[in-house]
């Protein structure tokens, strides 16, 4: 099997527990980051407001995120190549990315 080279490309299917389950995890982390808030139209409830972090502050937030675990992805992959012994190439086999793509992305950096 031939394995693509560098990232690999955005997913177009994430199953619905994990965006459910990043999209509170996104809305806990603006909470407790005390993310700029601001008025909005109750989803449930059209004549009323809610107040609910702002959508581009979120967006940024959630790139900011995305950066962080790609970093502790990197962490983990060190560790499992530590604990379990793992290989570049089982890595990269896990992630579908040639051995050289997935010690490029997770490598140690100094």
């Amino acid at each position: 099997m031939r394995l693509k080279a560098g990232r690999p490309p955005n997913p177009t299917k994430i199953d619905k527990a994990t965006m459910v389950a990043v999209r509170r995890a996104l809305l806990n982390l603006a909470h407790e980051l005390n993310v700029s808030r601001g008025r909005y139209p109750d989803p449930t409830n059209p004549a009323r407001t809610t107040m609910k972090p702002r959508p581009l502050e979120l967006a940024a937030l959630a790139l900011d995120a995305r950066d962080a675990l790609e970093l502790i992805a990197s962490e983990h992959v060190e560790r499992a190549r530590e604990l379990d012994g793992l290989t570049w190439e089982q890595i990269g086999e896990r992630f579908d990315i040639s051995m050289q793509s997935a010690h490029s992305r997770f490598r140690r950096r100094s």
